[in-house]
């Protein structure tokens, strides 16, 4: 067996990428959710290394992939290379004075339909040299590994290494048709919410205070119907399906929808424009993070659900 320095010394990099991927979720699906490509060709990867190099990385268990005492060793010395390689992107990107480039943005298809969307066409029109690279998705993306130069996210803390601008407390609410919404009782204060059909959360929401509220407020076997974007439970929501818990942004704009009640208070989340502190004075990154966040403080009163 091959000793780690050796392995090291003759490595396709490209491989650590999956190594740590795999590491890091416990599954090759994940992992590969993780990465953007297929799940077999993270098995792929790893047999074709593990076969090759004369070494077993994971553990195949029924519980997900644990990583070897071989495999540790690689990922310490990967995860030093990786930050290595980032901090000086990150150097080179902060150094950066021209008005001119690629900037990648992530935020979330709420937010994206809602307002980003219009903010990047705005910016682009003002910016024609700037290209815009989104990353949609409810995952969060890694700043010091430059997944994404600018982050446009609703949490609660963001990560103590980032440093941004708070926007606004973006408000949720109930939503329904207003044929379904007609048979809630009037001044209804939620003790018929049981009897309704529900629209829930799936599992890219799981960790979401909107599922908290929602295993806390509507019984289980009111959920009809799961969905892992708020986007798609507006869709499931506009077609009868059930009631939804959206964000404002979302909800108040639809002409099939009716909101029910006032926003939720207890799921009120701060909205950020965040990056990392190494890349923040660069032109092309503060000049887009300056604009987003304007134009997103122009929008409070649909963030904040009191456009109705």
């Amino acid at each position: 067996m091959q000793t780690c320095s050796a392995i090291m010394q003759t490595m396709d990099w490209d491989i650590f990428r999956y190594v740590i991927a795999v590491a890091d979720n416990g599954s090759a699906v994940a992992a590969a959710k993780e990465l953007g490509v297929d799940g077999t060709t993270v098995i792929r990867h790893i047999t074709k290394f593990e076969n090759e190099r004369g070494v077993q990385l994971f553990e195949r268990l029924h519980s997900g992939y644990s990583p070897t005492a071989e495999c540790e060793a690689i990922i310490k010395v990967a995860r030093e290379l990786q930050e290595g390689v980032s901090e000086i992107n990150r150097r080179i990107t902060g150094h950066d004075l021209r008005l001119e480039g690629v900037i990648s943005v992530t935020t979330t298809d709420s937010f994206l339909e809602a307002v980003v969307a219009d903010i990047i066409s705005e910016f682009c029109a003002l910016n024609p040299l700037i290209q815009i690279e989104t990353m949609v998705t409810t995952d969060r993306l890694s700043l010091s590994r430059q997944d994404a130069h600018v982050a446009i996210r609703a949490v609660r803390e963001p990560q103590d290494h980032l440093v941004g601008q708070r926007i606004a407390d973006v408000a949720f609410a109930i939503y329904g048709t207003s044929q379904l919404v007609e048979q809630l009782p009037a001044n209804s204060d939620g003790s018929a919410w049981g009897a309704m059909s529900w629209i829930g959360t799936g599992e890219s929401l799981s960790r979401s205070t909107a599922r908290l509220w929602l295993n806390e407020h509507v019984p289980e076997d009111a959920i009809k119907v799961t969905s892992d974007t708020f986007v798609a439970m507006r869709a499931l929501a506009r077609a009868g399906v059930g009631l939804a818990l959206l964000p404002c942004c979302l909800g108040d704009p639809d002409p099939d929808l009716v909101r029910v009640l006032d926003p939720v208070d207890e799921l009120a989340t701060p909205l950020w424009v965040l990056t990392h502190p190494d890349i923040r004075k660069a032109a092309r990154v503060r000049a887009f993070a300056t604009f987003a966040a304007r134009q997103l403080r122009g929008q409070l009163a649909l963030l904040e659900g009191t456009n109705s």
